[in-house]
Formats: C-alpha cells, sequence, structure tokens
C-alpha cells in the first residue's frame, strides 16, 4: 500500500514538473514599444527586448520572428533557436513549420532540419496532416511524410475544412480527404466549408449549400450592395469570402 501511495506521488510530482515546464515554455507574451516586437514574462518582466520588426504568440513552444527582412524562431526562454535565414516562414504546428527560400517552400523541424524539401512554389500548414501545396502550377495534399496524400492535379484548392475540400478542375467541387470528389466540380467558384455550408457561385448566382451540395439559402441581395453596386459585385464579395476563408484556416490550427 505504501509503494503504491509512493508510485502515485512520484506520479503526481512528474506530471506537475512536466506542466510547469509547459507552461513556462508558454509565458512569454508578445508586447509592442517603439514600432517593434518584445517578449515579456507572466511577471511583466522583459525577456526579450522589443527589437524584431514583427513577432507571432507561441505556437509549439516556438514564436516566429522577424529581423531585417528575414524570419526565424525564438524559443520558450527568448532565445533564437532558428536562426534568420528565411524569405518567408510560418507558425510550427505539431513540430513542423513551412518555410520558404530563394522562391522555394518546404518543412523544417525545431532543430532546424530540413524534414520536406524545399520544393514547392507555394504550401500551406498542416491541417488534420494534411498540407496545400503546389508545384508546375497543380495543386494538391500532402502528409506530414512529404508523401502526396492527394496528387497534385488541380489548377487551384483550398484548405480542408469540415473533412472536405474545395478543388478546381475546370470548375469548382469538393472532394474527401481521400481526393474523391463527393460534391461534383460544377461551380465558377467556391469556399470552404463553413459551419455546414459552404459559399459557391454559377455565373451570376452566388448561394450556400451543405454536405450534399443542395441549395440552402442565397446570398442576400443587399449584401451585393454593400458590397459595390453592377457586376463586380458578385467578384468583390467572392474576394471577401476567400479573405475569410484565409481567416477559418488560421481559426483551426
Amino acid at each position: 500500500m505504501k509503494n503504491q501511495n509512493m508510485v502515485k506521488t512520484v506520479l503526481f510530482m512528474m506530471l506537475a514538473i512536466g506542466f510547469s515546464m509547459q507552461v513556462n515554455a508558454q509565458d512569454l507574451v508578445k508586447f509592442y514599444e517603439g514600432g517593434k516586437a518584445g517578449y515579456k514574462d507572466k511577471s511583466g518582466k522583459v525577456i526579450v527586448p522589443a527589437k524584431y520588426i514583427a513577432g507571432s504568440d507561441f505556437f509549439d513552444g516556438m514564436a516566429l520572428v522577424l529581423e531585417g527582412r528575414k524570419r526565424g524562431f525564438i524559443n520558450g526562454k527568448g532565445e533564437v533557436q532558428i536562426p534568420f535565414e528565411y524569405d518567408d516562414a510560418s507558425i510550427f504546428v505539431k513540430g513542423l513549420a513551412k518555410v520558404g527560400k530563394a522562391g522555394k517552400y518546404g518543412y523544417i523541424n525545431k532543430d532546424n532540419k530540413v524534414v520536406i524539401e524545399l520544393q514547392y512554389d507555394f504550401a500551406d500548414d498542416f491541417i488534420n496532416g494534411l498540407a496545400r501545396v503546389s508545384k508546375g502550377g497543380k495543386y494538391g495534399f500532402i502528409s506530414v511524410d512529404g508523401k502526396e496524400a492527394i496528387a497534385l492535379k488541380y489548377s487551384n484548392a483550398h484548405n480542408f475544412a469540415e473533412g472536405v475540400a474545395a478543388v478546381k478542375e475546370a470548375k469548382w467541387g469538393f472532394i474527401n480527404e481521400k481526393g474523391v470528389f463527393v460534391i461534383s466540380a460544377e461551380y465558377d467558384d467556391a469556399i470552404i466549408f463553413y459551419q455546414g455550408n459552404a459559399l459557391v457561385a454559377k455565373g451570376n448566382d452566388r448561394f450556400y449549400i451543405d454536405h450534399k451540395g443542395k441549395f440552402i439559402k442565397e446570398v442576400p441581395k443587399h449584401d451585393e450592395e454593400e458590397e459595390m453596386q453592377g457586376k463586380k459585385a458578385g467578384k468583390k464579395n467572392m474576394e471577401k469570402e476567400h479573405e475569410k476563408d484565409k481567416d477559418r484556416d488560421k481559426d483551426r490550427k
């Protein structure tokens, strides 16, 4: 009985220490001063002076920072862990970060080791194990091991949301995570699914559909009027929805 209690005590202490380390690694909070970004701990003590042009919050124990025109990463202690050598980069997601150099994109780990070669013309963050990439004007999706999960064969694509992704061949449709069309490619434009519906367009008509491709409702006319009058209204509203698409992608990461 005593041995069991001792084991429980040791396990509790180990968990407490681990939790404490995790919290401490995430304690740094970004602040701005004189137009530059720095980081403080939870007590307000400045750990990293405001010296970076820009900086992200901490994700996966790392923060993306911009120095000059190059991007690198700092760890939870405020130390530069990945030097400023990338022209573009994104936050870490489950141990991997997208980086770009000389117009090509790939993925690194927290040791700055390239785990997926910088070979793509475009790359996005991993969402549920899949990342949207393009090469030679064609889009597809890769898995975390760098293999093509869905072949790069589409002229355009959006990220997965609610189990499906909008992709374009001659027209836009929606595929599942196996690359199978679940909503036929018949639309002139399409946005990712959000709360069970997606905005699509056919000619000048814009409307929402559900996961079965069934019509839900038209886009209210007053929305078009608020955007702009005339034929440009549809295009502008779709562009607005594309911006929402990007924001929704960030929310899911």
